[in-house]
């Protein structure tokens, strides 16, 4: 329940809706309590009527009489048709309220909790599953509505239904309302109970629906990759005990929740055939009158719905909690990656000049460093490679750049300006980066090329297509630019997704450009032609360009070799083939190759 205190702020926030909304939910409550008071009138005025109406027998006056009584009659039912209007009347303004109110706090808590995951750092994602991620943003959240709407606005009407019913009930007599209320203490503990079980449950069933909602995204992700491997029977069998498990856990809770309501209904049917016995022996000691007895069938009768919500109420809450305890897990983790009290908001621009001062890295709890006593310098403006083999570190030295990740020690400095000391926003708008991983949104092949940039000119969007090679390709394409791509651009080859991804970085223009294996799936050719678009930017941006290939990064104007997280050598394409060493060795590994491939 602690959990849910931190939505208490947003009733402050909408209060003009939530106030008129309980006021309409008070008023709705008193005209319906009307009702059985009404009703106790009518009949008490029965035997009055018919003592009259015998007075009078054999008279003019005595069809007077059953005519007044008729028109008594008519006007009372008409009072009561009215009560019940009024009472819907202010039941459905205060559904307009209290629930629009919390649609409100639904959309601010879903923007607010995907504004907070954009923010989170790399390693927040290692941790957490995209499905349980996506379980908290859609399922938890709209858990967390039905509390605060329905569920404030159910508990509402059943507090004021039952104080008003049973005050009115003590006036009347005392020992009957006690009588009455007897059941009420097994129906305390049982709530009690059941609260218990529900919220016990609902987060075991929380868990389990993160755990389909991530076995059914990974499945669909990878759907080439299963498919390839013929695992759709095996893939089924593991989604079907999943599928299992979800179901005993519903059919769990949902066994509390049937289990509740036969004892809810037997209380107060208890309650009513008390209301019988020990009434019938009051009226017949003059203390209270037949129509009290139907009187307070009505109420017990309409406690009913009030009571049988609470325990509605309280698996609503129960579950509300258990999701918010989810999203909070979430809001309660922080980036590591931020702006901090060392950021200088000052720095507004960056021209491109990149420094490693003794930059080493290493993995959360990982033993071996995957970077170590790395130093160089780019001047702004010119072309920097990074080579080596497999897990030799050159994605981790990429990711330092822009801050995906931060150095465990040493520096790393643009403009002579420590990263950690820049605006986030500053350095990433300074930074166009192609990743390892291709990615390309369910868009059209244009909105995935200015990702991240607003008015941009056709001819801009040409020219950056071009430059990646992809030009061509688009125009072939049915609809050019606005050819939809699929998810993850699967309508897309591998080299047309690549330099999609190249010309996103290339249409930022901005000072720094990070190719992290950009042209792992593009033939010599190709890779050629980007090279030569990219040499064109000589002197304006600084390019840093890791690759496997020894072609790709021979024009550079400084290289570096990793092996095993150190930096084995650096210089010029021809000054490293002077020096032997690794460098040497895959160049002339990978002339072999062209020659065999040639042969």
């Amino acid at each position: 329940m602690k959990a849910l205190f931190r939505l208490n702020h947003y009733y402050w926030e909408y209060k003009h809706l939530f106030i008129p909304g309980l006021l309409c939910t008070i008023a709705s409550a008193i005209f319906l309590v009307l009702v059985p008071i009404v009703v106790r009138e009518i009949i008490d005025s029965i035997p009055r009527f018919v003592e009259l109406y015998n007075v009078f027998e054999g008279t003019d006056a005595q069809g007077q009489i059953f005519n007044l009584f008729s028109t008594g009659l008519l006007l009372f039912a008409g009072v009561i048709v009215g009560l019940s209007l009024a009472s819907g009347f202010f039941s459905f303004l205060m559904r307009q309220t209290v629930v629009v109110a919390s649609r409100h706090i639904e959309y601010d808590l879903r923007n607010r909790l995907y504004d907070h995951l954009q923010r989170l750092s790399p390693k927040f994602y290692r941790d957490f599953t995209t499905g349980d991620v996506i379980t908290r943003s859609t399922d938890d959240i709209e858990k967390v509505r039905r509390y605060v709407g329905p569920a404030i606005m159910y508990i509402t009407r059943a507090i004021v239904v039952v104080v008003t019913a049973i005050t009115v009930m003590f006036i009347i007599s005392p020992t009957l309302t006690l009588y009455a209320l007897l059941p009420m203490p097994l129906l305390a503990i049982s709530i009690f109970f059941v609260a218990r079980m529900v919220h016990k449950r609902s987060e075991a069933l929380q868990r389990q629906y993160s755990t389909v909602t991530t076995r059914v995204q990974e499945a669909l992700t990878g759907i080439r990759v299963l498919k390839s491997y013929t695992r759709e029977d095996a893939e089924n069998e593991a989604f079907q005990e999943e599928s299992a498990r979800y179901r005993a856990r519903q059919l769990d809770l949902a066994w509390v929740d049937s289990a509740w309501r036969p004892i809810l209904l037997l209380l107060v049917g208890a309650s009513q055939v008390i209301v019988v016995w020990m009434g019938g022996r009051l009226v017949m000691d003059g203390v209270i009158t037949i129509g009290n007895i139907a009187e307070y069938l009505i109420y017990v009768q309409m406690m009913t719905w009030p009571v049988a919500s609470l325990g509605f109420v309280i698996t609503m809450v129960q579950r509300a909690s258990a999701s918010m305890e989810r999203l909070n897990e979430l809001f309660d983790t922080q980036p590591e990656i931020c702006d901090g009290p060392q950021t200088d908001h000052s720095i507004t621009e960056l021209e491109g000049a990149i420094a490693f001062e003794n930059v080493g890295y290493r993995y959360e709890n990982g033993e071996e460093w995957a970077l170590k006593d790395i130093s160089f310098e780019v001047p702004a403006g010119s072309m920097l490679a990074v080579v080596g083999r497999t897990g030799a570190g050159k994605s981790t030295l990429i990711d330092l750049i822009p801050r995906l990740i931060d150095p465990t020690e040493g520096e790393v400095r643009i403009d002579g300006h420590d990263v950690r000391t820049i605006p986030l926003d500053t350095l990433r708008s300074a930074t166009g980066y192609v990743p390892q991983d291709v990615f390309l949104f369910s868009d059209t092949v244009g909105n995935n090329i200015t990702f991240g940039v607003t008015d941009v000119e056709d001819q801009a969007l040409r020219r950056a297509a071009r430059e990646a090679d992809l030009l061509e390709n688009i125009e072939e394409f049915p609809d050019g630019f606005e050819t939809f791509v699929g998810e993850r651009g699967i309508t897309l080859s591998g080299g047309q997704k690549q330099r999609s991804t190249i010309a996103r970085a290339i249409i930022r223009r901005s000072p720094i450009l990070l190719l992290d294996d950009a042209l792992s799936a593009v033939d010599t050719e190709t890779e050629t032609t980007i090279l030569n678009h990219l040499r064109a930017h000589a002197g304006k941006r600084t390019i840093v360009i890791v690759s496997h290939r020894i072609s790709a990064v021979q024009e550079a104007d400084h290289i570096i070799v990793l092996e095993k997280g150190r930096m084995l050598q650096q210089g010029t394409h021809d000054e490293l083939l002077e020096e032997g060493g690794l460098y040497k060795d895959l160049h002339e590994k990978q002339l072999l190759q062209k020659q065999i491939e040639a042969l």
